[in-house]
């Protein structure tokens, strides 16, 4: 069973998200032990999609891309063809590049549970994402700095954005409030971004925030709007990975962040979907394997 714990300050303790102590973290009876932990960054073309397999048998899933026959077509290939529950689905942020394929994924699996950040935004997907969440029933919590859930074996995934009063006046306010998380088992951890800007970065270093990793999933598809010197420092990351489209129209990754990349990290540290395929970390909170789909 899934624990959601929070280390926030005294004073964010009333605010109405106190709902989310109450919430129960539901755990498949069945799922077997292991002692390892699995990280996919999915490869779902321009878009950010992430399946994440806990040691105890948990499936997170952290976004859905911009295609739902993409991103069911890799949960197919990833997981059991028996098994159709998704534990937790996050959603970083309500852009169609996130949010569009976990509208099928709420149709076709059983999801337990979902965790986004409250954003007034509207949009005819998001509209249709949060009609099914409400025809469905599904528990909800609003994502917040703070938030811990144990998904057992030793492996944690924390929530270090958005902060209790979401940043305004940023380049992109609904990138820059982004859920980002910090999953993390023994010696090795994994931040994973969403599309949000430097001002996020920089709010996150300005505070002290742990954000040292092993595994750097790079934010906004490597857009040069992101990925700044000092944040990269912070997380002084081994491997870094980019979900990304392959001849996308925006330019991702940018020719800047990929040299700072690998500059920092060195050659073959940095990993790409577009090129790679579906991208695989796996483990045991010693050791960190990569495997690759091409």
């Amino acid at each position: 069973m899934f624990g959601l714990t929070r280390r926030l300050p005294a004073k964010w303790v009333v605010i109405p998200l106190v709902i989310i102590a109450v919430l129960v973290w539901v755990a498949v009876a069945v799922a077997p032990e292991s002692s390892k932990l699995s990280v996919s960054i999915l490869d779902v073309g321009q878009g950010d999609s992430i399946l994440i397999t806990s040691p105890s048998g948990q499936h997170i899933l952290i976004d859905g891309g911009p295609s739902p026959e993409r991103v069911c077509l890799e949960l197919g290939r990833a997981l059991p063809y028996w098994d159709r529950t998704i534990d937790l689905v996050v959603l970083t942020h309500p852009h169609t590049d996130h949010v569009t394929g976990l509208v099928e994924v709420l149709r076709r699996y059983e999801v337990k549970q979902v965790l986004y950040p409250d954003m007034d935004y509207e949009a005819i997907v998001y509209d249709e994402w949060l009609d099914l969440l409400g025809e469905k029933n599904i528990p909800c919590i609003w994502a917040q700095v703070g938030q811990v859930i144990d998904l057992g074996g030793g492996a944690t995934l924390e929530v270090l954005n958005p902060p209790v009063e979401f940043l305004e006046g940023t380049e992109s306010d609904i990138d820059n409030n982004g859920v980002i998380t910090r999953l993390k088992m023994g010696e090795v951890s994994f931040l994973l971004t969403a599309d949000h800007f430097e001002d996020a970065e920089r709010y996150l270093t300005d505070r002290g925030m742990e954000l040292r990793s092993t595994v750097l999933k790079v934010g906004h598809h490597g857009s040069s709007t992101s990925t700044c010197p000092e944040f990269l420092a912070a997380v002084n990351p081994e491997v870094a990975v980019i979900s990304v489209g392959a001849d996308n129209p925006f330019g991702h990754p940018s020719e800047e962040v990929m040299a700072r990349l690998t500059e920092r990290l060195g050659e073959g540290r940095v990993y790409l979907t577009a090129e790679s395929g579906t991208i695989t970390f796996t483990t045991d909170g010693k050791h960190l394997w990569v495997e690759t789909e091409r």
